[in-house]
């Protein structure tokens, strides 16, 4: 049903021609109260509305007469009284709370009388919950009213929709990494009537957030498919070859990636992926998610090593790749399968039993700490328990304990002519602005 909302003033006309034009199921009249308040046009006995015409005034009927309404109006629902007509913030509190409540109708809001905050305030609300705006207006000989040839006709509201999403509303989520909410609003826009640079905008935007909201759920191979036509700007031409070498990367342990969607880099930068991502989920105050995703890249900073240096799989692990001290005790772990796998703390402890191993070193330092932190996870609801990680936790035990240990291994182990590469210890984290 096709709702109106019209503001009333001193003149029923154009109102009247507003619902014979539009012809809504049903009109809800703004008006003002008080002696001398336009209600009294609305739902007043006898012939409560005025038409001057020079120095004779017309009599006539209230407005839901004039446009023979009958039975569509209900003075009991179909008023808004404004308590004050000249307080804005007031006016549109009213008239929002009605608005708000037909969602998934066709509202329209004329707002063409009423005092000058009366119509603001319905043209925000109009603008705030999606209806159409339409204003009644023709010829005029002043600034006081449309004397003669009024039409309805509707107000092309939609470049500034768009200008306050493009400035206000995107920019609010972009701050928080928020891609998934800048494509709510975005999927919004593009079904308006938009001038052709700003449908090239949206469009844009559009992609760029697809890519990086795609790559935020580890959905690297489509992310890059919706990115790469936008290679030839400088930050997103180095967000791009980030995420290749994450695939290139990725493939080196995950069968289903096929390598050449790739670009080799140093083979670590899926954990350097998990670590940014961590990083937003922080920003986010989702401390458990960002654990979570650390604690992934602990595994495969563990799996990348042993992959690289040992071809050892930890799924599977051969003990033939094993020194052959190390070859018995590791026989015993295998399990009703046939198969040897290594955990976490496991594939760490193998890695400080191999003699020389940097990695094995290094952790053997950060052992006691990896694994007083790592409680955290195991008391949280993502892992075996119901306590929650708080920002105090993830900034004074995650952070300094489990981040800088990965990142201090990952100096050590990236290679001296990969770190020339600027890139290579530190990428881009996703951009907050587009």
């Amino acid at each position: 049903m096709r709702i109106l909302f019209v503001t009333v003033g001193g003149s029923p006309q154009p109102i009247v021609t507003a619902i014979q034009s539009l012809g809504p199921g049903r009109v809800i009249f703004v008006c003002s109260g008080g002696p001398k308040g336009s209600l009294s046009q609305v739902v007043g006995e006898g012939t409560p509305c005025e038409v001057r015409r020079g120095s004779e005034v017309e009599k006539l009927p209230n407005i839901p007469t004039q446009a023979n309404l009958g039975a569509r109006f209900n003075p009991a629902t179909d008023v808004i009284e404004l308590r004050d007509p000249d307080d804005l913030p007031g006016c549109y509190r009213q008239i929002g709370a009605v608005m708000a409540d037909l969602g998934g109708q066709e509202v329209m809001a004329d707002y063409t009388g009423g005092t000058k905050t009366m119509s603001v305030a319905l043209a925000l609300a109009a603008l705030e919950y999606g209806a159409e705006l339409v204003l009644t207006t023709g010829n005029r000989t002043d600034l006081i009213r449309v004397k003669q040839g009024e039409m309805t006709q509707a107000v092309d509201s939609a470049p500034i929709l768009v200008q306050r999403a493009l400035e206000k509303e995107i920019p609010n989520h972009l701050e928080q990494y928020n891609y998934g909410a800048v494509l709510v609003k975005l999927r919004q826009l593009v079904m308006l009537k938009l001038p052709q640079q700003q449908r090239r905008r949206v469009l844009e935007l559009s992609d760029l957030c697809h890519g990086f909201e795609t790559w935020d759920r580890f959905d690297h191979v489509q992310a890059f498919s919706y990115l790469r036509n936008y290679l030839d700007r400088k930050e997103i031409c180095k967000q791009g070859l980030f995420l290749k070498r994450v695939i290139h990367s990725r493939s080196l342990l995950d069968p289903e990636i096929d390598p050449s969607l790739g670009t080799p880099g140093h083979g670590f930068e899926v954990i350097q992926d998990l670590l940014l991502n961590a990083e937003r989920r922080a920003q986010q105050k989702r401390y458990d998610d960002a654990l979570g995703r650390i604690y992934r890249a602990l595994e495969l900073l563990a799996q990348v090593r042993l992959k690289q240096a040992y071809a050892i799989d930890t799924g599977d692990l051969s003990l033939d790749k094993l020194p052959p001290s190390l070859q018995p005790a590791y026989q015993a772990k295998r399990n009703d399968k046939g198969k040897i796998q290594l955990g976490l703390m496991q594939s760490f402890h193998l890695l400080s039993e191999w003699n020389g191993d940097p990695l094995g070193e290094h952790f053997g330092v950060w052992r006691s700490r990896i694994q007083d932190t790592l409680q955290l996870r195991n008391y949280s609801l993502l892992a075996h328990g119901f306590r929650p990680v708080t920002e105090q936790d993830y900034n004074n035990q995650v952070v300094p304990n489990l981040v800088t240990f990965v990142k201090q291994a990952l100096e050590i182990l990236i290679p001296e002519k990969s770190k020339k590469d600027p890139l290579a210890l530190n990428p881009l984290q996703m951009p907050q602005k587009l």
